[in-house]
């Protein structure tokens, strides 16, 4: 199967230029991670307001919460935040 490309909210994009370059390597190795095999699941699940599925993992001190689009073949990172 082809990778899936990644994709970051406003949210997630305002947390991850804030990080210094050796964490936004980190995150993109994730993203990557992420994208090549989607469907991965995280540490724990939680739902959105529309009932949409959301996975998060814990990155060291970080969560880090998306969901897959399949039918964009995107993974959607919606939030990265201090755990």
């Amino acid at each position: 199967m082809e990778p899936y490309d990644y994709a970051l909210g406003a949210e997630a994009v305002h947390a991850f230029t804030a990080f210094s370059s050796s964490r936004r390597e980190q995150l993109l190795q994730l993203f990557e991670s992420l994208a090549t095999h989607p469907s991965e699941l995280g540490d724990y699940q939680e739902s959105g307001q529309v009932g949409r599925k959301y996975e998060v993992r814990l990155v060291d001190d970080l969560l880090v919460t998306w969901w897959v689009d399949h039918a964009a073949r995107e993974v959607r990172v919606l939030r990265i935040e201090q755990a």
